[in-house]
């Protein structure tokens, strides 16, 4: 009868099983498909927007050129032109015309007007060097344009607008009179490379992806690492490349080639996909690389399946040894056999379910904002803002770059940590005497010891590419902060470090923005922000980023309006933090399974006897050892919560309570149960017991 009954669970197991391979192996499928079509899609819509603009930059350009041969216009009338059809591509910063000397007038030997979009206003090139002249480094966007015809130019840095520029050149020509045909000017569209940039950061490229653009020599015309813009060539990357797979896929971009490839990074175990392309319009390189976690998102669902297939697995292999032994009545050497297997799955299935959730990213809430670590995702908040502002009447926001630069951090206790560095703020000139310079700490701890902030630079700074002068101030800072902070999870918790940055009065409406700018990585797994020297003990710092929310106050501070204080957004620099477990282990591991196995050779050693005062004594001791474990616990972690170790405590409490009460009764009583094989049930049943208390909470908490 027994052993028809577990050749039906064998079959119902077997089945089930196999039915959750086939499901686990289809979403696995499915989720492959999705990352290809989302990498594919993306692919596409910066390729055809890319495309796009370059297409309406020559046409633009080349109609500008016909207009400029076939006619005679006058300074007024040239910066017209140019003004007026920056403005019709967006894309474009602005607009060049230039003349060969004296071919504007025989009274002027140089003019060259650059209309910039982004100040509204001209720059007059030939004041600033002799754009002609081809022995200076820097003017091959108009000498070879003017030598060699139209042509989409290498990256160059503009001397006069003090950036990196990618421009299409046309030359026009004399339409009449004794020099007819010969080159008289260029026309020259230009946009900065930070175009592409915050074109590709416009994408879902995810918290770690990026995207590159090369001209057709190579050189970087986009890239995450600003420096290698116009200065770095794919063929010295592809050279120096140690991962083989993406050598390979870099040769293919620079023969013009498409395709994509999966490899793995020397410093992540992701899988990273690195899709690329040419842009039809003039053969430029485009790359797209992605991690593949962050394209599925959370792994949630994925880890349930694998916790799911593992636990029917390990019942199945069960049955299956329980089976084996084909008998309706298991001996000795069987039972001791099913004891530690089923010991082993449960342990197994334990450590699984504990990597799962260690290794996983943190849940974030709903009160928080995503990563702001692009332009176009900071764009987006401050526009809200904005808006919102707008729509109550308020003035508008002036926006403050605000840069953090961690030196030193340490836990004080569970919820104070000691944190110093460095932060600096821009202030447009015209806003400084209006305003109270400088920023609040608000979790600051009433009871800090340390808590000190000196300002350390005062200077003022002039800016590139046209954008306004402004003054930069720093402060040095040492300082306290309260944290709150969740230990439910311990040791598998993940500590969240957020840092509120805010402005000292509300009334100066100022908003304070990430200064991007200022890093050269803003990933947030680059851990932006921070020293790399930063260790936090007992941790592994994941990640750092800025991010936003938004907070009302319930009162008015006595202003006697609350809208100041109303939908307030409130800049975070975050710090996610993981812990080492090892640490965790010896120091409250060791003690619960030394008093578990000091309890087994108790019950193994234990014979039927009258005496009980040696079973009470012994079982009292490991109950000491344990509790003032437990207290060890509870001073280290100050919370109201029962944290996931503490269960630990609380089974083997059970497991002393249970043993006790085992021996007794065997050693005085006849039991049945019992004296079977002298008490091989509850020896056999001890350590398959614990740990299945421990899967069961183990599940509860994180499946």
């Amino acid at each position: 009868m027994v052993k028809k009954a577990l050749y039906i669970i064998a079959i119902i197991l077997f089945v089930t099983l196999a039915y959750n391979v086939y499901e686990l192996y289809s979403f696995k499928k499915e989720q492959n498909k999705i990352v290809q079509e989302k990498g594919e899609t993306t692919m596409i819509n910066l390729k055809t927007q890319v495309d796009a603009i370059l297409s309406s930059i020559v046409d633009e350009g080349n109609k500008l050129a016909d207009n400029f041969g076939a006619n005679e216009y006058t300074q007024e009338q040239i910066e017209q032109i140019i003004k007026e059809s920056s403005m019709k591509i967006p894309a474009l910063q602005g607009i060049t015309a230039c003349y060969e000397p004296y071919a504007f007038s025989a009274e002027r030997e140089l003019y060259c007007p650059y209309y910039n979009k982004g100040t509204e206003d001209y720059v007059y090139v030939e004041e600033s060097y002799d754009y002609t002249d081809s022995s200076i480094k820097g003017t091959a966007w108009y000498t070879g344009v003017r030598d060699n015809g139209a042509k989409w130019v290498e990256p160059y840095y503009a001397k006069a607008a003090k950036d990196w520029y990618i421009d299409y050149g046309i030359p026009f020509h004399y339409s009449s009179g004794p020099k007819k045909g010969q080159v008289r000017g260029t026309i020259t569209m230009s946009f900065v490379t930070s175009g592409f940039k915050s074109l590709i950061l416009s994408l879902s490229l995810g918290k770690t992806g990026y995207g590159l653009i090369t001209s057709r020599e190579g050189t970087y015309l986009s890239h995450p690492v600003n420096d290698y813009i116009g200065t770095t060539n794919l063929k010295t990357i592809s050279q120096t490349e140690e991962n083989p797979i993406l050598k390979s896929a870099y040769d293919a971009l620079l023969k013009g080639k498409s395709g994509q490839i999966e490899f793995k990074t020397s410093n992540s175990k992701d899988t990273e996909l690195f899709f690329y392309d040419k842009i039809p319009s003039n053969n430029w390189g485009i790359g797209l690389a992605f991690s593949k976690n962050e394209l599925l998102g959370s792994k949630a669902e994925l880890n349930h399946r694998y916790i799911k297939l593992t636990l029917l697995l390990s019942a199945f292999l069960l049955i299956v040894i329980a089976i084996y032994f084909n008998k309706d009545y298991l001996d000795r050497q069987e039972i001791w056999q099913l004891s530690f297997l089923a010991t082993v799955l449960l342990i197994f299935n334990i450590v699984l379910v504990g990597y799962l959730e260690h290794t996983g990213s943190r849940r974030m809430t709903d009160a928080e904002s995503p990563p702001i670590s692009d332009i176009s995702s900071l764009g987006s908040f401050v526009n809200q803002q904005q808006t919102r502002r707008s729509e109550l009447k308020l003035p508008e926001s002036t926006s403050i770059p605000t840069g953090i630069f961690i030196q030193r951090m340490a836990f004080e206790n569970s919820y104070n940590l000691n944190v110093g560095g460095r932060i600096w703020q821009k202030y447009p000139l015209d806003l400084v005497d209006k305003i109270e310079e400088g920023f609040r700490f608000p979790q600051t701890s009433p009871f800090a010891e340390a808590s000190y902030i000196e300002e350390t630079t005062r200077k003022k700074i002039k800016s590139i590419a046209g954008k306004p002068d402004y003054l930069l101030i720093s402060w040095d800072f040492r300082v306290t902060l309260q944290q709150y902070l969740n230990y439910e999870n311990f040791p598998f918790d993940k500590r969240h470090i957020s840092m509120d940055i805010v402005p000292i009065s509300n009334e100066d409406n100022l908003i304070f923005t990430p200064d991007l700018a200022s890093y050269e990585f803003t990933n947030p797994t680059k851990k932006v922000g921070l020293n790399p020297n930063v260790k936090v003990s007992g941790n592994k710092i994941m990640k750092s980023y800025f991010n936003y929310s938004v907070e009302s106050y319930d009162t008015d501070f006595g202003y006697g309006t609350k809208t100041l204080f109303e939908e307030v957004p409130i800049l975070h620099y975050n710090i996610d933090l993981r812990r080492i477990l090892l640490n965790t282990f010896v120091t409250y591991l060791i003690p619960i399974f030394v008093v578990l196995i000091m309890m087994y050779i108790l019950l193994v050693a234990c014979s039927k006897t009258e005496e009980r005062q040696g079973i009470i004594e012994g079982m009292a001791a490991f109950f000491f050892v344990l509790i003032f474990s437990h207290i060890d616990l509870r001073k280290e972690i100050i919370t109201a919560d029962l944290i996931y170790m503490e269960y630990f405590y609380f089974t083997t409490y059970l497991m002393i309570i249970l043993s006790t009460w085992n021996l007794i009764t065997y050693a005085k009583s006849k039991a049945p149960v019992f004296d079977f094989n002298e008490n091989q049930i509850f020896k056999a049943s001890y350590f398959p017991f614990f740990f299945l208390c421990i899967l069961i909470i183990t599940l509860s908490k994180f499946y």
